[in-house]
């Protein structure tokens, strides 16, 4: 294990190239069959819906509250904390479950037979739909600019053709998440976007460094044998992939296993988009670039072969 980390591997990533697009073809086609047929399960942020604040007489735990709520089959309500003293919560319900009046009248009959008369109902807001579709668009918005944004960046810094390099990828992780969330029917809310948001980052942070190490490697080489290259960089980089991907997986796995019912859409985006951020910046990303350039390079021949002609 010492030699590995001090001494890049001569792995051939690139030699199944072919493959990983087939591979990653058949996602992104399958997430969007699913994305389009099937749907999302949009959570109380995009659909609107009932939000209840109490107030206990003694300090409670989530878990207890939500476990309460089991019994009217509301557990999977958005509960958060209001102020630090773990008396008082929100409640937030779907508009799904049903008109804000029945549940409300489930709410107090949940608390009722698990706290009996040691809480009071201080407020009850209705959420609309209009918001809800607000949100929605504002979602795809900020996913969309994020995109537009890093080739603009990658472009600049690097080359149009490393911009497309490492914003297709980018597409394909937020397309592949989205779709398994659709398949599972797991709830799509603001946490998630969030997290697909952190993922893009993420994800594109491990292309930047790979291509960093690839333009090092350009200007002592140059572009001749770019397929070689590109193996090179991706196993110069390996350690420090392996590493950062690996530590932060276990780190979110944990945050799935145990941060609760709360944080679970959440998590398990980060999970996925991790996942498939580590496999996008090896087998779509750099492949990406050496197939590019070629195509752009024998063009650019055809063109030169042309002008000759004439």
């Amino acid at each position: 294990m010492r030699n590995f980390l001090n001494e890049p591997p001569n792995i051939d990533f690139l030699k199944i190239k072919k493959q990983g697009y087939i591979l990653s073809t058949l996602l992104v086609v399958a997430s969007l069959v699913i994305i389009f047929t099937k749907g999302f399960n949009l959570g109380l942020d995009f659909t609107g819906g009932t939000s209840i604040q109490v107030k206990f007489m003694q300090k409670i735990d989530i878990g207890e509250l939500r476990s309460a709520l089991r019994t009217v089959n509301l557990q999977d309500s958005l509960i958060q904390s209001v102020g630090t003293e773990g008396v008082e919560y929100e409640i937030r319900v779907s508009l799904k479950k049903g008109k804000s009046s029945e549940i409300v009248q489930k709410v107090k009959k949940a608390l009722k037979e698990k706290f009996g008369d040691k809480f009071e109902i201080r407020k009850i807001d209705y959420i609309g739909a209009v918001v809800g579709e607000e949100l929605r668009k504002a979602s795809v918005y900020s996913i969309v600019a994020v995109l537009v944004a890093i080739l603009i960046y990658v472009g600049y810094r690097f080359e149009p053709v490393f911009a497309l390099g490492a914003v297709i990828p980018l597409f394909h992780d937020a397309i592949i998440t989205l779709g398994i969330f659709a398949l599972i029917g797991e709830e799509v809310n603001l946490a998630v976007i969030a997290a697909i948001l952190t993922v893009l980052g993420y994800s594109l942070n491990d292309t930047i460094i790979i291509f960093d190490r690839i333009r090092e490697n350009i200007k002592l080489r140059g572009k001749k044998n770019l397929l070689q290259l590109v193996n090179q960089s991706i196993n110069e980089n390996l350690s420090r992939t392996i590493i950062t991907s690996g530590t932060t997986l276990f780190s979110v796995l944990a945050l799935y296993l145990f941060g609760g019912e709360s944080l679970k859409g959440f998590s398990l985006a980060l999970l996925i988009g991790i996942i498939f951020g580590t496999y996008s910046s090896i087998y779509v990303a750099s492949p990406l670039v050496v197939d590019l350039e070629r195509f752009l390079r024998v063009k650019k021949a055809e063109e030169s072969k042309t002008q000759k002609a004439t």
